[in-house]
């Protein structure tokens, strides 16, 4: 269902529906979840690994949000579509996809005119955080499950892992993130991961500069991008907001670090 100029009663009567919107790369498909007495805490925009598991974030935050009283918004970036959504890349900009649903989540509800929060697990985590530093004005608090890797705020280390200019076109990237660094560190970063999150598989991304750098297993590389953030945050005379929530017994499952970890609760109601 194609929502237009949706008022806030008729949105949430369509709980649970698809939200269709408009980009170059093609047609995004976002489930979104409005419970039945909205509160006042912003809407949540909640982006999947690299499983494309979208279905699975919306059967996971559909109780918290009603429970919080949150709009939750899922949206599903296709393989076809967005084979790299995680990276900013020049082609099926993953950037430019979510602004494209933000304007239309806007013309659905007053509820999208401010900021929205971002949550995002692995792949989808690593698309949260560069998203937050490309458009930081569009992002209220930002929570980033158990990413494999991150662009830290460091103006030592060349982009993609810092945001001093490479030595290639990805140049235009890191002059935009440090024009906009300030801006990015002035919000709340919360980090999750689990405590067995530790096991150097496929998907995560190993070579010698990042494992020394950010570490050389997921747990370890959240509390650097932590260390890092803060750090920053200090340099600059700002309030250190970056928190780490480590969740028990919970490895690299979404499913786990949900139903074991409560992680789906814990983002909704953060304050």
């Amino acid at each position: 269902m194609q929502y237009e100029n949706l008022t806030r009663e008729r949105a949430r009567q369509a709980s649970g529906d698809t939200v269709l919107s408009i980009c170059s790369a093609g047609v995004l498909e976002s489930t979104i979840t409005v419970p039945s007495q909205p509160g006042s805490k912003p809407p949540l925009l909640a982006l999947h690994g690299i499983s494309r598991n979208a279905g699975e974030l919306s059967r996971a935050f559909a109780s918290a949000a009603e429970a919080a009283g949150r709009i939750v918004v899922v949206p599903h970036f296709s393989a076809d579509k967005w084979p790299v959504y995680q990276r900013l890349t020049r082609r099926a900009r993953p950037d430019k996809t979510i602004l494209a649903l933000l304007t239309t989540l806007r013309a659905m509800d007053e509820a999208f005119q401010g900021p929205v929060d971002v949550f995002g697990f692995s792949g989808g985590a690593q698309l949260a955080h560069r998203f937050a530093m490309l458009y930081p004005e569009a992002v209220g608090d930002l929570h980033l499950g158990a990413a494999g890797w991150y662009t830290l705020p460091d103006e030592t280390a060349a982009y993609p892992y810092g945001i001093a200019d490479a030595a290639t076109r990805r140049e235009r990237w890191s002059r935009l993130m440090r024009s906009g660094l300030r801006s990015f560190l002035q919000r709340r970063i919360n980090v999750y991961v689990g405590s067995n999150d530790t096991l150097r598989d496929g998907s995560l991304r190993q070579n010698e500069l990042v494992d020394e750098r950010q570490g050389v297993h997921r747990l370890e590389r959240a509390r650097r991008y932590v260390a890092s953030v803060n750090g920053s945050q200090a340099a600059l005379g700002l309030p250190c907001t970056a928190r780490l929530e480590i969740l028990r017994g919970c490895d690299h499952s979404f499913s786990t670090c949900a139903e074991q970890g409560g992680l789906a609760a814990r983002v909704c109601e953060h304050n």
